[in-house]
């Protein structure tokens, strides 16, 4: 634990110094442990019972993740999805595609990138995965971050990289520090942006983000990190319709 959150006599304090220096995802996350350990108190009072901080922590991280994607699924809810499409970037630019996913059969965390042109043509794209779990949001700013290098490494100059998780998307651009893993990956997105102020990141509806997230769902069907020059099968069709 950070020193910082040693020095507290009562919990309300703890609770207090957290959101007054966390992000609101981290805030969300502590709130919802705490209410799965007062749970778990209550069970150990009235049943006898409880369970181990392992099991409590893959519940409030099971929990979390889903109230997360609940609510970005309630923000499309009421959007037609007729009225969001892809679009490829101007003249000279390439535009990154990237998402996170999950496959909880595997216990893996995936992810998955897609560089295309100004005509929409695929230029390249890639695809990683680890076994464990990570939080939604820091899977997809990790994606974020890999692709940035990934360009880098093919030194590229322009280049606008989309992402569905607004959530990310905000923290990249808002500078609010954190202790958080996930505030340390945003963190190096940031100093990445600022040695390369040709790139920028930008949040796009999750129907205009299909290809990267057809990569990143079939990404551990690959090894563990690859590499595309040519167009992979699984994305052929989605390519041909977000230029149609």
């Amino acid at each position: 634990m950070d020193p910082r959150y040693t020095n507290f006599h009562d919990v309300a304090s703890l609770i207090f110094d957290v959101c007054s220096r966390e992000d609101p995802m981290v805030t969300g996350r502590v709130a919802v442990m705490m209410d799965i350990m007062w749970k778990n108190r209550n069970n150990m009072v009235w049943n006898n019972a409880s369970e181990s901080c392992s099991i409590l922590g893959s519940q409030a991280l099971c929990v979390w993740q889903n109230w997360f994607k609940a609510q970005i699924n309630m923000s499309h809810e009421h959007i037609p999805s007729m009225a969001i499409r892809w679009y490829p970037p101007v003249e000279e630019s390439m535009k990154c595609n990237v998402d996170a996913g999950f496959n909880t059969s595997r216990g893996t965390t995936n992810r998955g990138w897609c560089i295309r042109n100004h005509f929409g043509n695929f230029v390249c794209g890639g695809a990683a995965w680890d076994f464990g779990s990570l939080s939604i949001i820091e899977a997809e700013a990790l994606a974020i971050k890999e692709a940035i290098l990934s360009v880098i490494d093919l030194h590229m100059e322009k280049v606008i990289f989309e992402s569905d998780s607004q959530s990310t998307i905000q923290a990249i651009h808002s500078g609010i520090p954190g202790l958080s893993k996930f505030s340390f990956i945003i963190s190096s997105i940031r100093s990445l942006l600022l040695n390369f102020p040709n790139f920028e990141v930008k949040f796009v509806k999750r129907q205009a983000n299909s290809v990267a997230h057809a990569l990143a769902k079939a990404a551990d069907s690959w090894t563990r990190r690859s590499w595309f020059d040519v167009t992979p099968p699984c994305i052929a069709t989605l390519l041909i319709n977000d230029m149609s």
